[in-house]
């Protein structure tokens, strides 16, 4: 029996619980990309990224499998992906180093016009030059639609320290940037 293109992500994860595993195929076809983008953004080593993408695709399997009501596919596939990736960096001791949020003494809110006229791969370049635990903020929060209470409680900080390191990430972006335009 063929596979119709025209299944939602909710018939074929029923589809799915009801044996046909070409319809979990399916799922990963349309969301492996995304998901591995997810873990490389968090991750940077591409080999790791890959078998890392391999186990969250397993316990998304698994969930399914489970019953569990999954509502949106592709907002879930991302979230098990970071989380996959963060309990990778913990297990491998990658200590993510955070600033005390309280030497700051003020933070600004004021948007920078610059940011959004610089080129997307500059930006790209910048968040990657960024130290791994702004990184992994930045991309959560900015690239994944993260809350940061969330983050917060992925990363085992607090909320206040999530706000903090997202300004001065934003900040080192921007000095990155317009560095590389001067």
């Amino acid at each position: 029996m063929q596979l119709s293109k025209n299944l939602d992500d909710q018939e074929l994860m029923e589809l799915c619980r009801q044996g046909r595993t070409e319809c979990f195929s399916e799922l990963y076809l349309r969301y492996n990309k995304a998901v591995f983008n997810t873990i490389l953004r968090l991750i940077t080593d591409f080999a790791q990224a890959q078998d890392l993408l391999q186990e969250a695709f397993m316990a998304l399997y698994q969930e399914i499998m489970k019953g569990r009501e999954i509502q949106h596919f592709a907002n879930f596939s991302r979230r098990v992906a970071a989380n996959k990736a963060i309990s990778f960096l913990r297990a491998h001791k990658r200590v993510f180093v955070f600033e005390d949020y309280r030497d700051q003494v003020a933070e600004e809110e004021a948007e920078d016009e610059d940011l959004y006229e610089m080129k997307v791969e500059g930006v790209k370049k910048a968040i990657e030059a960024l130290p791994e635990g702004f990184r992994t903020i930045v991309n959560l929060y900015v690239m994944e639609g993260v809350p940061q209470q969330e983050i917060a409680e992925l990363l085992g900080i607090s909320h206040a320290t999530v706000r903090t390191q997202y300004h001065r990430a934003r900040k080192k972006i921007l000095t990155l940037l317009q560095k590389e335009t001067v």
